[in-house]
């Protein structure tokens, strides 16, 4: 079936024809400067020893096509015999070009008469090749399914350049015949916001400040999905781009916004269904299921939870959708769904899954992130009193972490994830395991301190918490509140959920609780220098824990009761105190602690006559954070180094410290930095 060409005998003698098969070019095409020059480099590679081969892979509705038609369109000169293109309709309704119907086209455009193209593939083949040689061409080959349906179609003498667009990587074709591969990701923001810009008119794309942005975020810099979008917006002159916003904000209509009506070659979800129709029935079933995932990225082991054993069979089906380029692989054993791609793996998976399994599934994960991260929390700070997890015995393949690094770095790792499963439990009323799952990241949060995270995850806890009548775990959440915004220096509201914390514990007769709270409320006061209210809460606290017989409460305890008295300047009862809890916290092997009080005893040794031991101090200090991944309290180490190098007239060594400090107190967003700031600038203009 010969589609587009016609019967009409060749030209017969005298000149060849040229032949110009290229479509013309995307007129709004934008940016792309970096592929543009890779497809170059790729095809300079070719000049005068064997042909070049390009492939541009990616995701559906990316701009394949229309990079190769803008790099080949614009090096036409380079090739004076001329363009060859064809698509091969790979993903698209109806049957695929053939490579015996490519070649046919082909040969009739290089003037062959009908008549003479010979039946067989290989002759077919062979005549192509003949007719090349030692000739210029650029050859597309659009919408390419595998490397089979090219290699027919390959010239066999240098001089052309093959360029071909798939949705699949084309491996084969990269192993067998020295292809190489370009991978196309999404446009950058400016450049989404420049094509929307083009496509709607100056005037209406700053008739609404801010629009323009969050409409190409919307589209996620798919370049279809903003064409279509400003598409919309141009043949629509009184729609508002705050109409179209609000249908985008909806995941569940943001499909439907995307629809063209009259063409289904230019609509996202024809566009995706070709691409999920190509895969096979237990692909396609992961590439569905991955549609409940929570959070922004799956890792090997979430998606085998998702979908079922076996693992080596799911990593199977993972490798083949990134192949297909329906995801992408961001790190090892971890990938990533376009945003467009998960809104129609999600629609796929409520029409073909049954309400049972889209409800089990979910669930599922949720309780194995739920069990894994209390798995971490152990390790992260093994003595910590914890609730009760309460998960289903049908939750298998928890992950156990051999070391502290392992458990920080997978926790890292999952930090999107694990924050977007609290609130997906709590928007699925699950409250039993959205109150929960926050407590889990208590270690993770104390060391790492994100937070937006820690104080989003605790309050839809606190909700959660208060749906069940859980109020343990409300005062729980309710008291890490409390302390993440004692860190942020914003005492009122830290005060605020310390007390109701406090209230809910003795109301609900935990006295570990109460002393928790009672320290927690005495730092508060401390920190905002009001020592005597901080001292009772300490003394009180210190009381609880020993009547429990509780020695990692209680050196707590004794710890910020040093640096309490430190701060009344009773220096003596301040070195008793924190060295003593050094005893204890060093004894049981809380490593966090530990560093804690160093940082205290080398305060301490500064106003009793052993300031020499202060360095020392800090550095084991310092030590102990870097070991345990503890960048906040690594950045304090260092400020106290660098008010310690300072005193002494060390100011090059007090500028190291506080400029180490500094930024990674602007990597937290930590008040803090600002008082480093000041510290640094009053020593570089002294």
């Amino acid at each position: 079936m010969d589609r587009w060409y016609d019967e009409s005998p060749g030209r017969g003698e005298g000149s060849p024809l040229t032949p110009h098969q290229l479509p013309s070019v995307t007129a709004t095409f934008v940016g792309r400067e970096t592929e543009l020059a890779k497809v170059s480099a790729i095809a300079d590679r070719g000049d005068g020893r064997s042909n070049a081969i390009a492939i541009i892979a990616g995701a559906p509705g990316v701009g394949k096509t229309a990079l190769a038609v803008q790099w080949a369109s614009a090096q036409r000169e380079r090739f004076p015999d001329g363009d060859l293109y064809c698509d091969l309709h790979g993903y698209a309704p109806g049957p695929a070009s053939t490579s015996p119907e490519v070649l046919a086209g082909f040969l009739r455009a290089l003037e062959v008469p009908g008549k003479k193209i010979p039946r067989s593939l290989e002759a077919k083949s062979a005549l192509f090749r003949s007719l090349l040689n030692d000739r210029r061409f650029v050859i597309v080959l659009d919408n390419v399914t595998s490397p089979d349906a090219v290699r027919p179609l390959l010239p066999s003498t240098p001089g052309c350049f093959v360029l071909v667009t798939s949705r699949s990587s084309l491996s084969g074709l990269v192993v067998t015949n020295g292809a190489r591969r370009i991978t196309l990701d999404m446009l950058m923001p400016s450049e989404s916001e420049t094509l929307l810009r083009t496509a709607i008119g100056a005037r209406r794309a700053d008739g609404e400040p801010g629009a323009i942005r969050e409409l190409a975020d919307l589209c996620g810099h798919l370049p279809l999905a903003v064409r279509i979008a400003g598409e919309r917006v141009a043949a629509h002159p009184y729609l508002r781009l705050a109409d179209l916003l609000g249908e985008l904000r909806s995941e569940a209509r943001r499909l439907d916004a995307f629809e063209t009506g009259d063409d289904e070659m230019s609509a996202l979800r024809p566009v995706f269904s070709w691409s999920y129709q190509a895969l096979d029935p237990a692909t396609a079933r992961v590439f569905r299921m991955l549609g409940l995932h929570p959070g922004p990225t799956v890792s090997v082991a979430t998606a085998s939870v998702l979908v079922g054993p076996p693992t080596a069979d799911v990593r199977r089906r993972l490798d083949k959708l990134t192949a297909g380029c329906l995801l992408s692989e961001v790190d090892r054993d971890r990938f990533r769904f376009h945003d467009l791609l998960r809104v129609y793996a999600k629609e796929r998976v409520d029409a073909e899954e049954s309400a049972e399994e889209r409800e089990e599934s979910p669930r599922r994960l949720i309780e194995w992130y739920l069990a894994c991260a209390d798995s971490a929390d152990r390790v992260l700070t093994p003595m910590r009193r914890r609730v009760a997890l309460e998960v289903s015995p049908d939750v298998s393949g928890k992950l156990e972490f051999g070391t502290y690094g392992e458990a920080l770095a997978w926790c890292e790792a999952e930090q999107a994830n694990l924050v977007a499963s609290v609130h997906a439990a709590l928007a699925a009323d699950w409250s039993s395991i959205a109150c929960r799952r926050p407590l889990a990241l208590w270690a993770f949060f104390t060391l790492r301190k994100p937070w937006a995270d820690w104080i989003a995850t605790y309050k839809a806890g606190v909700e959660a918490a208060r749906r069940c009548s859980d109020q343990f775990s409300e005062a729980s959440l309710l008291a890490g509140l409390g302390i993440a915004h004692r860190d942020l220096c914003r005492f009122e509201e830290a005060l605020a959920y310390l007390e109701s914390a406090l209230a809910i514990r003795r109301r609900i007769d935990d006295s570990w609780g109460q002393g928790q709270a009672l320290i927690s409320l005495g730092i508060a006061y401390h920190e905002q220098g009001r020592f005597a209210e901080a001292l009772g809460h300490h003394t009180d606290a210190l009381e609880v824990f020993r009547l429990l017989g509780d020695e990692w409460g209680a050196a707590q305890t004794l710890h910020f009761l040093g640096l309490t008295n430190h701060g009344l300047g009773r220096f003596d009862q301040a070195y008793e105190n924190l060295r003593q809890a050094l005893d204890i916290r060093h004894r049981i092997g809380y490593r966090y602690g530990e560093a804690e009080t160093l940082v205290g005893l080398a305060l301490v040794f500064q106003k009793i006559d052993r300031s020499g031991e202060s360095a020392g101090q800090l550095k084991r200090a310092l030590e102990l954070r870097r070991d345990m991944g503890d960048r906040y309290g690594e950045a304090a180490a260092l400020d106290h180094l660098g008010q310690l190098w300072a005193r002494k007239g060390e100011t090059e060594w007090a500028k190291t410290c506080w400029g180490d400090a500094l930024n990674i107190f602007n990597e937290l967003g930590a008040p803090r930095a600002a008082e480093v700031y000041a510290r640094l600038r009053e020593v570089q203009a002294s």
